[in-house]
């Protein structure tokens, strides 16, 4: 039978106690802490597998999916099983911490490239752009045509900054950025 991969496969710097890599795991997984309070050590190995789901073969998902069902809160079993899920077979980017180094790296290049020709053509969102689009709807009471480009502009550019933040918080909590089996 396979074995799952365990903490030690993941690229982050962890506390060496339980509790502590428990709490750690969760927020970079997005759970909030009251959720997972009273969880014992089966929740690392939980979380763990949650993790590096949809980078396991058939097999191990199925262990890993049995070893999260087997999690005695069931509100946590809940979240695992939709985080696994989802970023195995909806997008990946919901979660950053599932994408592989490389991966995280090719993010990094794409939404850097495009905010790089943002910045080039010298679109952001800028106070006198925004007092000049503020006014213009002050006095024609509607949005115009201009102004709903500006806007949708304003808003693509800003996801893709956002974007590109949690990237590189991402890239800045692994310890390493190296290949191995999973990462």
């Amino acid at each position: 039978m396979p074995s799952l991969p365990k903490i030690a496969d993941l690229p982050y710097h962890l506390p060496t106690d339980a509790k502590g890599q428990l709490r750690e795991l969760a927020k970079i997984i997005s759970i909030p802490q009251p959720v997972i309070e009273s969880s014992g050590p089966e929740a690392i190995d939980a979380i763990c597998a949650t993790i590096l789901y949809r980078h396991l073969g058939q097999a191990q998902r199925q262990e890993a999916m049995a070893l999260i069902r087997a999690l005695p809160n069931r509100q946590l079993t809940g979240i695992l099983i939709t985080r696994a899920l989802d970023t195995t077979f909806v997008n990946p980017q919901w979660g950053m911490w599932s994408l592989t180094n490389k991966e995280l790296l090719e993010e990094e290049a794409f939404h850097s490239t495009i905010d790089d020709y943002a910045s080039y053509l010298g679109i952001s969102v800028s106070a006198l752009g925004a007092k000049d689009f503020l006014q213009t709807l002050w006095k024609q009471r509607k949005v115009t045509r201009g102004g709903i480009a500006t806007l949708v502009i304003w808003v693509a550019i800003a996801a893709n900054k956002s974007h590109l933040n949690e990237i590189r918080e991402e890239k800045d909590r692994r310890s390493q950025l190296k290949g191995s089996s999973f990462y």
